[in-house]
């Protein structure tokens, strides 16, 4: 007996609609879905990024209250030009960076982050973070004016690396890092000290803002085993 004959009359096996069937499937593929969850998954992953950034912004206080104290000390216990007066407007401007950090932190975070949009949130600290890193810079003519070179490398230097290193953001870090670096390299000028310290202070504030940026990189696109788990 025939397959033919096993099979009701109108269910025959036929090619051409299977093929027809089989290319109606393909069309049913919901590629604007995956589109739409591909896009989803990269909003998601750069506000948690924002939410780390915003999240970080206590520590970045801590470190820089930390290297202010111990600029003070430092300078207060070597021979140095710096007055009563420079020093205190220049811990008083970086004061007032701190606060207004920390104000933007529990206004936008720590409170409740609905109240303000987190993109608003976090220019609004990069901007204060512009702020600081030009109060900090002011330091090379207030509290530093005649200290080594090294002293003034490693007071343009260290902050700007150890808050490269925690916010992971790179416009945070160069936010900080650039004036930083610029008043450094202009005091280190003006001081009549060798031209190769301020192109030493450029490179050194070029290079944290390269890892800085190096770094958000990866945190964005993670490797592949990273990003499946």
């Amino acid at each position: 007996m025939a397959l033919a004959d096993l099979q009701p009359a109108g269910t025959l096996f036929d090619p051409a609609r299977f093929a027809r069937s089989g290319s109606d499937k393909g069309r049913a593929v919901p590629h604007e879905a995956l589109a739409r969850l591909s896009m989803l998954r990269g909003e998601a992953g750069h506000t948690m990024q924002l939410l780390q950034f915003l999240a970080r912004s206590p520590q970045a206080c801590l470190i820089v209250m930390l290297a202010g104290a111990v600029t003070l000390v430092l300078t207060s216990q070597a021979i140095s030009n710096a007055t009563l007066k420079g020093e205190f407007c220049w811990a008083l401007s970086v004061l007032t960076g701190i606060v207004a950090i920390t104000r933007n932190y529990i206004r936008s975070y720590a409170s409740s982050p609905r109240h303000v949009p987190l993109r608003q949130a976090a220019s609004e600290l990069r901007l204060l973070l512009l702020y600081t890193g030009a109060a900090w810079g002011m330091g090379a003519f207030l509290v530093l004016p005649d200290q080594p070179a090294l002293v003034l490398l490693a007071f343009a230097a260290v902050p700007s690396l150890a808050l490269s290193l925690l916010l992971k953001d790179a416009k945070g870090a160069a936010a900080f890092g650039a004036p930083v670096t610029l008043a450094c390299a202009g005091a280190a000028i003006l001081a009549a000290r060798p031209l190769a310290l301020a192109a030493t202070l450029l490179v050194a504030g070029i290079l944290t803002c390269c890892l800085s940026m190096l770094q958000s990189a990866m945190a964005a696109h993670p490797p592949p085993d990273l990003a499946s788990r």
